[in-house]
């Protein structure tokens, strides 16, 4: 699904993430919030306020960096994140909407360590990742229709 060159960088940048994960996540949040305040409601403002989804969101972008050069080693995360979105109505066109913010928030973060490169290569790891979560979207979406018939 992505380059060798992409597992590569993505797989080296796992322990900056780890370390520094939860405020690229914080920082991802805020830029979103801020560029696309319409995009809030679909977020328990609880989880915001107490630290907790940004956690979440962190780990599970660690969890991809370790696993990029086999994601369905996250099939479960993903199918329990994925039955979270459904429920909450997230729509395949939100997905450009977070990789760009979890992108600038890399940049804001990592300062000189993202470099283009890096960025690049997450470009692509995001894209695969978001691609492997709206096809499960999708698939739970319409199981829910075929229960309604």
């Amino acid at each position: 699904m992505v380059t060798q060159k992409t597992i590569d960088i993505v797989k080296a940048t796992a322990p900056v993430l780890k370390q520094q994960g939860n405020k690229i996540t914080a920082r991802m949040y805020e830029i979103m919030f801020e560029k696309y305040p319409n995009i809030k409601e679909q977020f328990d403002m609880k989880a915001q306020s107490d630290g907790s989804q940004s956690v979440k969101l962190a780990s599970a972008v660690y969890a991809a960096a370790t696993h990029i050069e086999d994601l369905s080693a996250l099939k479960g995360a993903v199918d329990k994140i994925a039955h979270r979105h459904v429920q909450t109505h997230v729509t395949a066109e939100e997905y450009p909407i977070v990789g760009e913010c979890l992108l600038q928030a890399m940049r804001d973060i990592l300062k000189d360590s993202a470099t283009d490169e890096v960025i690049e290569a997450w470009t692509e790891a995001y894209q695969a990742l978001s691609e492997i979560f709206i096809s499960r979207e999708n698939s739970i979406y319409q199981e829910q229709e075929g229960t309604k018939i």
